[in-house]
């Protein structure tokens, strides 16, 4: 089982993303909502370009919700003989999704076929849980 550590930065504001020297990386990015004193995790995402960038993409859709909608950068920390792939960054995706039940996201939300997978989200988090591994009991439940 391949192991990652997924460090969290945020949450920002998604108009003042582009201030933080961060938006200029690549990773997964997670959109949430404060509305009073909830917080509902929306989407995750994966980017290969710059995090500010894609999340302009979102615009459309963002603007139908009311509170604060606030952004959280996730970058992944390998080994130094683990090599980056795009094939990682979308098992890592699929993964916090499906065990996330976000509102938005429309692909990998039924069925996880990634690699086994433990990813220990560090930092600033959010809702997410400290470990997730593909081995869940809640994953053998959805597929």
């Amino acid at each position: 089982m391949q192991e990652i550590i997924l460090k969290w930065f945020g949450p920002y504001d998604l108009e003042r993303i582009q201030l933080y020297d961060l938006a200029f990386d690549k990773g997964i990015y997670m959109i949430s909502r404060i509305w009073g004193e909830k917080e509902t995790l929306l989407y995750i995402g994966r980017t290969k370009r710059e995090f500010q960038k894609r999340l302009k993409e979102h615009d459309v859709w963002i603007k139908q919700y009311r509170g604060q909608i606030k952004i959280r950068l996730g970058l992944i920390m390998l080994h130094p003989d683990t090599k980056f792939s795009e094939k990682l960054l979308a098992d890592v995706e699929a993964l916090l999704i499906i065990l996330n039940k976000t509102v938005e996201n429309t692909s990998n939300t039924s069925t996880y076929s990634g690699r086994a997978l433990t990813i220990n989200n560090t930092g600033r988090r959010g809702l997410l849980d400290k470990r997730i591994t593909s081995n869940s009991d809640l994953l053998e439940d959805i597929n």
